[in-house]
């Protein structure tokens, strides 16, 4: 759900990966923050060309497979020798980074190496498909059935090669530190069910077959972007701006995100930081945008203080609801955000009800529900109370076309599909959305 941001397979370095991110001439000074082992061989990061050998080496051409697959360019053998052909990837990857393309790796090759292959991302014009390469990784040959619990290099390279398997836009990163913990478990069932194998989450011998062939060619495991839904958003709030790092919304509008809600506040007291800046900075880029409050209940009878919070804030920003671009309000229904997974302990249908009445007043624009069918469920005893309300969903599975509906509900408005989707205009994994309908629908709905 939306608090669940920053996952455990989001912390390689992180404040090297964060500092870095988006920046690839990284100067000199920069490369104590930079030196990262990526791929788990070495932090380790002495200058490198032709001719050099061993560790570094071996994590060099590693990070360089990671760097260069998004962008359609099949893995080079990662064997500890730099050679011609380890030159010419150095080559494509300085020129995608913006770098003098020299072929030898120094401080800011290094710095921005780090970055690449800690968040892949794609550049022009492109690699062409060659023949696969057996050794991508550098950690081992060895191929032992491994499960959960598992450690050492059979591991690191079991994870090294998800991260050469899995397409980097939708699929973040696991840290390559050579434990088998349930974020490499959850991601080998990821990449069985892409594979069509047993998602058992063991990596037998079926597994690794599938594993090394995706990782060793130019090839992903399908994204998991729901087909059928060709209108893309983001819903974004404070946790997508590390360190104070700003979206880049006009990117982001060009690389086809078409809506976008954004966090107004929370509860009775806490406002976004960055409401203000990004409400209005989304669409100014073209999105259409909806702000939306995060519901609590610690005490009773809350829903009308909150909506006059919400209220507040948002029409500070400029927001009427009846802009082109504005979306309707969105109320976000979820369990509470104190790692428990609880029910809100004072929800209620009358609450929530009021908040929904009173930001309809306000705005003119009835608002829209974000929820999963188990919260009703669970929490609010199967409802069919809100079953006017157009309704964003958050279902994270792979194996469904469409979110379960709510009791009552007989359609969806925006499937929020992953907590991890990654942009280039954006500092840190973020949820994506689809909307059921056509760009002219979201335009209608955004006065547009």
């Amino acid at each position: 759900m939306r608090r669940r941001m920053l996952r455990e397979t989001f912390t390689l370095a992180g404040a090297a990966v964060m500092l870095l991110f988006g920046s690839p001439a990284v100067g000199v000074a920069d490369t104590a923050v930079a030196a990262t082992a990526v791929c788990g061989h070495t932090a380790s990061q002495p200058e490198l060309r032709t001719g050099a050998t061993g560790v570094p080496t071996l994590e060099a051409q590693c990070e360089l497979n990671l760097a260069t697959k998004a962008s359609a360019y099949t893995p080079i053998a990662v064997d500890g020798s730099f050679g011609s052909a380890t030159e010419e990837r150095v080559k494509v990857f300085q020129r995608c980074a913006g770098l003098t393309a020299d072929g030898a790796i120094g401080p800011r090759t290094w710095a921005a190496l780090n970055t690449w292959s800690a968040q892949p991302r794609t550049c022009t014009p492109g690699g062409t498909a060659t023949a696969p390469q057996a050794a991508v990784c550098g950690h081992t040959d060895a191929r032992p059935t491994l499960r959960r619990g598992a450690q050492g290099v059979e591991a690191k390279e079991v994870q090294c090669r998800l991260n050469l398997a899995m397409e980097p836009g939708h699929h973040t990163p696991l840290v390559i530190d050579g434990d088998f913990g349930g974020g490499t478990e959850n991601r080998v069932m990821e990449f069985q069910r892409c594979a069509g194998l047993g998602s058992d989450g063991v990596v037998g011998p079926n597994t690794w077959a599938k594993l090394v062939d995706w990782s060793g060619r130019n090839a992903y495991c399908t994204p998991p972007r729901p087909g059928g839904y060709p209108v893309d958003g983001v819903d974004t709030s404070t946790y997508q701006h590390p360190g104070g790092a700003p979206i880049d919304w006009k990117a982001l509008r060009a690389s086809g995100v078409e809506f976008a809600t954004v966090r107004a506040t929370r509860g009775l007291n806490v406002t976004d930081p960055y409401l203000a800046t990004d409400l209005e900075a989304a669409r100014t880029a073209g999105l259409a945008v909806a702000p939306y409050h995060f519901y609590t209940a610690a005490t009773g009878a809350t829903g009308p203080a909150q909506a006059d919070f919400f209220i507040a804030a948002v029409r500070t920003t400029g927001y009427t609801g009846g802009r082109p671009g504005d979306l309707p309000p969105v109320l976000d229904l979820e369990r509470m955000d104190d790692g428990t997974g609880r029910c809100p302990t004072y929800a209620s249908v009358a609450d929530v009800t009021a908040w929904l009445d009173r930001v309809e007043a306000a705005f003119g624009r009835k608002p829209v529900i974000y929820t999963q069918k188990s919260f009703l469920d669970d929490c609010m005893g199967s409802t069919t109370a809100f079953s006017s309300y157009a309704l964003q969903l958050a279902d994270y599975r792979q194996s469904i076309t469409q979110p379960p509906l709510p009791n009552g509900s007989t359609s969806w408005l925006m499937w929020q599909y992953t907590e991890s989707a990654l942009y280039d205009a954006i500092k840190a994994p973020v949820n994506a959305d689809v909307f059921n309908g056509t760009q002219a629908d979201l335009d209608r709905l955004a006065h547009r």
